[in-house]
């Protein structure tokens, strides 16, 4: 079992999400987790629940969420009744605060023996425990009671996280960061003199006492007092130009990863593997070392690129030199070229323009590879096109991990751990519909619930399209959604939101295919059948065994077929996602499905 109140309160078994009913249960469940073992008294569990107004049957109402609490925890946890309230025991469950804790306490330990790289790596861990503000969704009364102090201890962390990346000298790439910490938190001085110190190590020491100066009117304004010891301390050393670490020279830490997805749902072995593959030891083998790879292959839409930026995101502490991301498809679903895709990541190494202009593919991967030697970091390539779009890109020494998402095998990824993702389950479907939709939303109407994904044929993309539409339009019930995409000649345009088009994603996957591979996936849209066999397909494109089976294999590695495990007898069979269907029917505009015999005279040629 896993407990998580850095952000929503949740509870995870095996993996699932367990869908705690309303603000009042997940607030007694907090308040438990919190107590770490002791009694809660009814009196406390009132006040965090009704504050000064409780209901008569407070007493009742009390027991009925505990019992509810109790009886969807099951028996990996002990709920019990102590006079005079409840106390919760997690046994061998694993809880957010108590891992945030016990790693940050180990990163201030290293920084006190100045061990600054260790520091930063066990920081940043302890940091990525958080997935938003605390208890982001428990009754007012406990976030005002127990959220300060949380939000005060991850500060003091992400100071000292900072303070580690200063005595490494990268002053250069903190200086962002820092202005919007400054910008948000004014009055902490402690964030405002190590802004000072980053800006002093870069050689710009005016800005540097410019901002110790509007620090100073400040204090004053507000609370009538002048700078600390503390701030007062670096304004000196920058006086004195004696800023511990200043290294202009220092490379570029890159941080490009996108923003974590805050309500991503499932996939939760898949994410368990792929970090394991980017953070465990690595020894070498037969004096050789195994890189650092990974492959999530799926799809289009099926939600390769939000579980590599949530794996990135959970691993990036153990990567303190940088994390690289890089698209490698444009928007229209082009493949960008590698040389575009080089210079973008090298500009975010610290090259300037000037440095790369001119410079050939052999030139810009020379140095990029230069670039990643012996550094922490890892790479996220997404939407690989090919192997030959990739193979510029892949680092090559142990310390940097890579991690691709792609449509298509890519061999030129030697040793990878490889995952295919499918579509969602019904569960895990109804999980990132509540996720996205908002629970509330979903509460109740579980069977018009099904009926929406239903239409979405487990596609998270379509999901979240469909969430997003029902947390969008507070009149709109998943009814009044089921009825609009019961409606083939509708629903693509239903599955439509904003940027998030499912139609738009599916077209590009099929107008990125060779000719005779998108011809043979046009004809098999037309087929009245969910699947189809080797035999059948060859009858129905009018080609050879040898040639149909080319076909279908080409659309099974571009993510556009799916395939059963093949049968002794029978051999394998391939079926059509229902939406990549639609969508290619809805490009050719033939809406009506074909029999092999109407079949029989169309030639691929």
């Amino acid at each position: 079992m896993e407990f998580r109140i850095l952000g929503r309160v949740e509870a995870r078994h095996e993996g699932r999400r367990i869908l705690l009913s309303g603000v009042k249960q997940r607030t007694v469940l907090a308040a438990l987790l919190l107590a770490r073992g002791e009694v809660v008294s009814d009196r406390k569990l009132s006040l965090l629940l009704w504050g000064w107004d409780p209901p008569a049957t407070v007493s009742a109402q009390l027991y009925t969420h505990v019992s509810r609490i109790r009886r969807l925890l099951g028996d990996p946890v002990s709920l019990t009744r102590v006079s005079p309230g409840y106390a919760l025991d997690i046994g061998g469950s694993s809880f957010d605060v108590d891992a945030y804790e016990r790693v940050n306490t180990a990163g201030c330990e290293a920084l006190a023996e100045g061990d600054a790289g260790t520091a930063s790596l066990l920081l940043r861990e302890a940091l990525s425990q958080w997935h938003g503000p605390p208890l982001a969704n428990v009754t007012e009364q406990l976030a005002d009671a127990e959220a300060p102090r949380l939000v005060e201890s991850r500060l003091t962390t992400l100071e000292n996280r900072i303070a580690a990346d200063l005595e490494r000298g990268t002053h250069q790439q903190l200086v962002a960061e820092l202005t919007g910490l400054v910008r948000e938190f004014p009055l902490r001085e402690r964030l405002r003199g190590q802004l000072m110190t980053a800006l002093a190590g870069t050689g710009r020491k005016g800005e540097s006492l410019r901002l110790y100066e509007q620090g100073r009117r400040l204090l004053v304004e507000e609370l009538g007092v002048d700078p600390g010891e503390t701030l007062n301390a670096v304004y000196q050393s920058v006086l004195d130009d004696r800023v511990r670490g200043a290294d202009t020279r220092t490379a570029a830490v890159p941080l490009m990863l996108p923003p974590d997805i805050a309500d991503f749902t499932g996939r939760e072995v898949q994410h368990s593997l792929i970090h394991e593959e980017l953070t465990c030891d690595r020894t070498p083998v037969d004096g050789a070392w195994r890189p650092r790879r990974t492959v999530i292959l799926g799809m289009p839409g099926v939600g390769k690129t939000a579980l590599a930026v949530r794996a990135a995101h959970a691993a990036r502490g153990h990567f303190p030199d940088g994390q690289l991301f890089a698209r490698l498809r444009a928007d229209d679903g082009s493949a960008r070229s590698p040389e575009e895709v080089l210079t973008v990541l090298l500009r975010a190494l610290g090259h300037p323009d000037r440095e790369l202009q001119g410079l050939g593919p052999t030139a810009l991967t020379s140095r990029y590879r230069q670039a990643l030697a012996g550094r922490r970091l890892l790479v996220v390539l997404d939407d690989v096109a090919s192997d030959t779009q990739l193979a510029p890109l892949l680092p090559n020494t142990p310390q940097a991990a890579v991690m691709v998402t792609s449509r298509t095998p890519l061999p030129s990824v030697a040793g990878a751990r490889i995952t295919v993702l499918e579509p969602l389950g019904e569960s895990a479907a109804l999980e990132l519909l509540a996720a996205t939709a908002g629970e509330a939303r979903i509460a109740g109407v579980e069977e018009e619930a099904r009926a929406v994904l239903a239409h979405c044929a487990g596609l998270p993309l379509a999901i979240r399209v469909v969430g997003t539409r029902i947390a969008c339009r507070p009149y709109w019930q998943p009814e009044l959604l089921a009825h609009r995409l019961a409606d083939p000649g509708r629903r693509l345009d239903v599955l439509r939101f904003g940027d998030l088009d499912v139609g738009a994603r599916l077209r590009s996957a099929r107008d990125g295919l060779a000719p005779d591979t998108a011809a043979a996936l046009d004809r098999l849209a037309l087929l009245d059948a969910p699947e189809v066999d080797t035999e059948g397909a060859a009858r129905a494109l009018v080609v050879p065994r040898a040639e149909a089976e080319r076909l279908l294999e080409a659309l099974v590695d571009a993510g556009m077929l799916h395939t059963r495990r093949p049968d002794r007898r029978t051999g394998a069979t391939y079926g059509l996602h229902p939406l990549v269907r639609l969508s290619v029917n809805s490009t050719t505009g033939t809406p009506t499905s074909l029999t092999p015999t109407s079949l029989t005279s169309i030639s691929l040629t």
